[in-house]
């Protein structure tokens, strides 16, 4: 029910479970049964590719579809799914993870019914489990990080109800005839649909149909409001996100009688001696002192933020720590391979987690942010420090220690160590920020706007006082802000901040390819100030790119993704590439042939094409049509008669010869490395930008091949282009995209890019008869542009 209760039965489940095992003293050998939990998804926190948290909100039944008239004549028939008071549902906590759903999903083969959610793989869930779809999920209730909350372990999913979103429905239709998601379960997510033949665009009246357009034809089929919007349970503004908190805890709803707000600053003064700080450990172990379990006397801590739970009323609950670790309550990989070799794998991995989590919780502190304890004067000072507190930031807290009653605290006994602190705050400061960029750039826009201290911002972002008295006196627009997350975000990283586990073949795949990195350093570019040989300005590219996105020209706000991210990209690559074709021993004898890999909707292209003209000639590979089209009219619309677009598969396809200048801006994966092969067959220049680096492994690169004295290109694997052990290359791989430590995956980006440009030099002095010599270099463009920073570039070496 929507009520809460749910949570309540999943508590209470745990509990009982506990309290049978301590009566029959049977740690591992009993069994959790098989819950089952129906609803709608209104929160989906994705971390890497194995751990998915849930926020489920519990409706009773799945919401249908009355069809029993033309819905095409009256599309306001059928209710909407969920009223608009949203903010009365409770929802529900689960967990997907990629062991959890293996191992217990075998054991419980039985209690599934023979779902097909338990054949389907657990990538496709984590594809299609969305906001706003409704689901069937079956697990076992496990204990959360949350004190006296329990959560659901996943180990199978019904895809029960689409949502509205026309992307989402395009990944299920693709699954669907790929053969990994059942037709019929995702048929009867569709009620408006009768036939599985539906769900293939090339059974639909028209034969041409992507799968984009399919999804978007089916939803416009639906009664208005009957499929959930994401954005109505996500919040579409900040208002909107917090109308959508849940309700104050009981516990949490009131301060006691004795703790009254001054009514003064809410800031703790800064020239506070230190020595009258005292430590979390140090304040469990004084909660016995008379002066402080009867909070007559305030006590200021100083700690890290574990946790942090936002509840409505502006009321918010910090799990403040002496050692704060973003690993806190987790289990390594290693660990959890190991341990599903037996069948009881996944419940002694629950009590293993369950015991740890109890032993933190009687490690740390709940800070409470209360508005009638704080000692604010306005609504925004209420809200600051409830905003930016959050997980990883370390701050100090004046205020009075709560104890537990003596009934609170009989509990114990049971497992339920119910005695916890709460300390309810009446003055903090910010000591340090956490390094979540969305933390950071709300810091920076409060120094901006004047609602926060300069001292104390400089101190939290570690960054000169000077720098924040700028942002403070409006010296800074907002991309330049954006960029300046991005730097603190860097800097903020390290060990603790890490989301996943480093293990030893990470390490050590650093180590046995430092080669590499030292024949390779890193090219840092900052400034892109291009000019002509003569030494006069080339072409304003800048003037270029105000219009190349618009009809006739681009508009777009102060500070915007367009600003702070793609333009600054866009410019970095002219200019890197201006440098290749400038290289090149024809350049201005003929017009020299450009050919960008994977280049979408032709952004760079047409930019290419429009700032050096006569110069090039340029050709556009991308695998979609749509997106093909797209640039087409964007070409068409700027009048450029020097690019084309073909809709084909760079690994597949034979790159028509003569290309000069082989491009690539974002390449997913492998298929940086595919463009770099067409570079070497073709004798080409390149520049090459590579992004997520785990992605399309099973890409195929083109490399040149003698064949009776003829040159000739195969197809080889990424790993045998690079000429790297496989499963290095994967531990390799895995550290490129470790999040929360930029430092040490920017290191691993820099390994794999120099490894590339090693592979690069190789075979193109492998290649006989080859006349022109390529000087191949890593460089890095400014992290605010894009965490994804890298640069291969391969000019002309006419020395």
């Amino acid at each position: 029910r929507p009520d809460g209760s749910a949570n309540d039965i999943l508590y209470n489940l745990l509990q009982q479970q506990e309290q049978q095992q301590a009566d029959n003293n049977e740690e591992q050998s009993s069994q959790s049964p098989t819950l089952v939990l129906e609803g709608f998804i209104s929160k989906r926190r994705a971390i890497g590719k194995h751990l998915i948290f849930l926020d489920v909100m519990p409706v009773n039944k799945v919401p249908t579809l009355d069809i029993s008239s033309d819905i095409s004549k009256n599309k306001k028939k059928g209710a909407a799914t969920l009223d608009d008071s949203l903010s009365e549902i409770v929802p529900v906590q689960a967990i997907m993870r990629r062991d959890f759903w293996n191992g217990i999903q075998n054991q419980t083969t039985d209690n599934i019914n023979n779902s097909s959610a338990s054949m389907s793989s657990f990538d496709v869930y984590h594809k299609i489990i969305q906001p706003g779809t409704y689901c069937r999920i079956q697990g076992q209730v496990g204990p959360s990080r949350n004190q006296k909350e329990a959560i659901l372990f996943c180990h199978s999913i019904t895809y029960t109800l689409a949502n509205n979103n026309p992307q989402h429905l395009r990944n299920v239709l693709k699954f669907v005839q790929e053969g990994v998601l059942d037709a019929t379960e995702v048929l009867n997510a569709l009620p408006i649909l009768s036939q599985v033949e539906e769900l293939n665009p090339s059974l639909s009246s028209n034969n041409n149909q992507t799968y984009g357009e399919l999804a978007m034809e089916i939803l416009d089929r639906f009664p208005r409001k009957f499929l959930m919007n994401p954005s109505q349970l996500m919040g579409s503004s900040d208002s909107a996100k917090v109308q959508l908190l849940p309700p104050v805890p009981a516990e949490f709803r009131t301060p006691p009688p004795q703790i009254v707000a001054s009514g003064g600053s809410s800031i703790v003064d800064q020239q506070q001696d230190d020595d009258d700080m005292i430590t979390i450990t140090q304040a469990l172990q004084d909660r016995n002192n008379e002066q402080v379990k009867n909070q007559k006397q305030a006590i200021t801590i100083t700690g890290w933020i574990q946790n942090r739970r936002r509840y409505q009323d502006s009321v918010s609950v910090l799990e403040v720590v002496d050692e704060f670790s973003s690993l806190a309550s987790s289990t390594s990989s290693s660990d959890t391979e190991e341990s599903n070799d037996d069948d009881g794998s996944a419940k002694n991995e629950l009590d293993m987690r369950n015991s740890k989590l109890k032993d933190l919780w009687k490690q740390r502190i709940y800070a409470v942010l209360h508005p009638s304890a704080l000692g604010t004067r306005s609504e925004d000072e209420l809200n600051i420090y409830g905003n930016i507190l959050s997980s990883g930031a370390r701050v100090t807290m004046q205020g009075f220690m709560m104890m537990p009653s003596s009934s609170d605290t009989s509990s114990e006994s049971n497992g339920d160590d119910s005695s916890a602190a709460t300390f309810w705050v009446t003055k903090c400061r910010l000591l340090r920020s956490s390094w979540r960029p969305g933390d950071i750039r709300q810091l920076l826009d409060l120094v901006h706007d004047g609602k926060f201290d300069v001292e104390e911002a400089a101190g939290a972002l570690e960054i000169p006082y000077s720098q924040v008295e700028d942002l403070a006196g409006g010296a800074t627009s907002a991309a330049e802000r954006q960029w300046l997350t991005a730097e603190v975000t860097q800097s903020l990283q390290g060990e603790n901040s890490r989301v996943g586990k480093i293990s030893d073949a990470m390490m050590q795949s650093l180590a046995t390819f430092g080669s590499a990195r030292d024949e390779y350093p890193i090219q840092d570019v900052t400034t892109f100030e291009r000019s002509d040989d003569d030494g006069s300005q080339s072409t304003d590219t800048a003037s270029i790119l105000e219009s190349n996105e618009g009809n006739p020209r681009r508009t777009s706000l102060e500070g915007s993704r367009w600003q702070y991210k793609k333009r600054p990209q866009l410019e970095f690559m002219v200019d890197q590439i201006a440098e290749v074709l400038r290289s090149h021993p024809d350049y201005g004898k003929r017009k020299l042939n450009v050919v960008d890999i994977g280049g979408g909707k032709g952004l760079l292209s047409n930019l290419l094409a429009e700032t050096f003209g006569d110069d090039v000639v340029v050709q556009v590979i991308e695998i979609s049509r749509a997106a093909t089209v797209n640039g087409m009219m964007r070409a068409k619309r700027r009048g450029l008669e020097n690019i084309r677009f073909d809709a084909m598969d760079a690994t597949k396809v034979d790159v028509q010869s003569n290309k000069d200048v082989v491009v690539a801006l974002h390449a997913c994966g492998a298929l940086s490395d595919v463009a770099l092969g067409h570079a070497v067959s073709q004798g080409a220049g390149f520049v090459i930008c590579p992004c997520c680096f785990r992605s399309n492994p099973h890409l195929r690169v083109s490399i040149p091949k003698e064949d009776n004295g003829n040159l000739d290109v195969e197809l080889v694997t990424a790993e045998e282009f690079l000429d790297v052990d496989p499963d290095q290359y994967t531990s390799l791989k895995q550290l490129a995209e470790l999040q929360g430590d930029i430092k040490l995956a920017s290191k691993a980006m820099h390994t794999v890019n120099a490894l590339r440009a090693s592979a690069v030099d190789r075979l193109w002095q492998s290649k006989k008869g080859s006349q022109e010599r390529i000087s191949t270099s890593v460089k890095t463009f400014p992290i605010g542009f894009s965490t994804r920073n890298f640069c291969l570039v391969g000019k002309y070496d006419v020395s």
